[in-house]
């Protein structure tokens, strides 16, 4: 069976960064499978504990099969390819990531990111379906919702980006990313779904404007209390002309219990959302 695509690995081998289009396929990276370097290297210490042979083919599939190459040669080959330069972990590093033939997650299943994690089966139906590229992006506090039975975000519009989801506690779509530039602003808009109508969420928006991995300096509260209107939340997003470019977070809470101005405290009864700002 084929893991991966001859053009795709070949594009690994030279340094090209591989990474399906929206257009082509409308939820790749959707689900939460955006690592950080070291997370990468994780991933394929992961890979080599519980699934060798699969780096092994994937090795095949680079490199010229007909010299004799040890195994340890060949780990060393898709290391340097991927993860490493001059003996220096890449700042772009690449992954190997995996989903169905819609390039979709249905299972919500992603490989492991440390190789001290278990092993688990790959689901039936998936595959490596391509190389995904690491960004520098700052760890953040961890954060979840204690319920989303009677409140959770079913929509997200940032701009011309939307993003549809069910109910969950906590919504990680750093994988899908919102290009902004200094100065602009954008019109947001989010869309409660309740399980009665007369409840009503208390909405906070944080967004790490300088990149430091913190979403309470000032100015970095976006919405505080802000109560829906007819099941929705609107206002305006300004990205600050000092904003630091690069990839940075925004989170979004709803709340029937009122949420907190701390973006690091989990909530009781709605849900939390993270997306990834690209500040140019």
């Amino acid at each position: 069976m084929k893991l991966i695509k001859w053009l795709c690995l070949w594009a690994a081998l030279v340094g090209t960064s591989v990474v399906a289009t929206a257009e082509d396929y409308p939820n790749y990276g959707k689900w939460d499978d955006q690592l950080t370097p070291i997370e990468a290297v994780g991933r394929f210490q992961w890979l080599q504990k519980c699934y060798e042979g699969l780096l092994i083919e994937t090795w095949e599939r680079m490199y010229d099969v007909t010299d004799p190459t040890s195994t340890a040669d060949k780990m060393n080959d898709l290391r340097n390819a991927w993860l490493f330069e001059d003996g220096r972990l890449k700042t772009h590093a690449q992954y190997l990531t995996f989903g169905d033939e819609d390039h979709e997650n249905p299972e919500n299943w992603v490989a492991g990111t440390h190789p001290n994690q278990v092993c688990k089966t790959i689901p039936r139906g998936y595959q490596v379906i391509g190389l995904q590229t690491t960004f520098d992006y700052k760890p953040y506090c961890a954060i979840t919702s204690a319920s989303s039975d009677y409140l959770a975000i079913s929509r997200v519009t940032i701009g011309n980006y939307e993003n549809n989801s069910d109910a969950s506690t906590y919504s990680n779509f750093s994988g899908r990313i919102v290009t902004l530039n200094r100065g602009d602003s954008f019109r947001v808009s989010a869309t409660e779904l309740k399980s009665h109508e007369r409840i009503t969420g208390t909405w906070h928006v944080f967004a790490d404007w300088n990149r430091n991995g913190a979403l309470d300096d000032a100015g970095e509260m976006i919405v505080r209390n802000q109560a829906s209107a007819d099941g929705e939340v609107t206002f305006n997003l300004t990205v600050p002309d000092d904003a630091t470019p690069g990839f940075t977070r925004l989170r979004i809470t709803t709340d029937i219990a009122g949420g907190y101005d701390n973006p690091c405290y989990d909530i009781q009864y709605g849900e939390v959302e993270d997306y990834t700002l690209m500040v140019n």
